[in-house]
């Protein structure tokens, strides 16, 4: 009989210490969903890096305009814009954080005073947005 509660004792203490399957799939479940809220925010901080490189670009872009207008009152037109800027007030013509196909857009206006520089964003909470294109201009 004591041999009997000796193991009914054992058997006790070996339960306690394990996990059920219930606290191991709650366990599961919660980081299944911690991992996927993590991977969504990783993908938004990514596509919010490279539209702030872009504004930083189109901001380089049109500083350098304003150089050429101060020297010769007026902005460069829509084929030129690149070898009048390049090398002089633009090391290289910037090229988007995707690189070949992410390009910026260039068109100077008809009265020869105005322009607009383009880019296209993947985050649409940009301001200065026409759709999912971000515009510099100096309307």
């Amino acid at each position: 009989m004591n041999q009997l509660k000796i193991t009914n004792y054992e058997l006790r203490i070996k339960k306690e210490k394990a996990f059920t399957l219930i606290e191991l799939l709650v366990v599961i479940t919660i980081i299944i969903v911690i991992s996927a809220v993590a991977m969504v925010s990783y993908a938004g901080a990514g596509k919010k890096a490279r539209d702030s490189r872009r504004i930083a670009d189109l901001e380089k872009v049109r500083l350098a305009l304003e150089m050429v207008r101060q020297v010769g009152n007026t902005y460069p037109t829509t084929a030129s814009v690149q070898t009048v800027l390049v090398p002089t007030y633009l090391q290289a013509w910037p090229t988007g954080p995707k690189g070949v196909g992410d390009t910026y857009g260039y068109t100077r206006g008809a009265t020869n005073y105005t322009y607009t520089i383009d880019a296209v964003m993947e985050d649409l909470g940009s301001t200065n947005m026409a759709g999912n294109i971000y515009r510099v201009t100096n309307l």
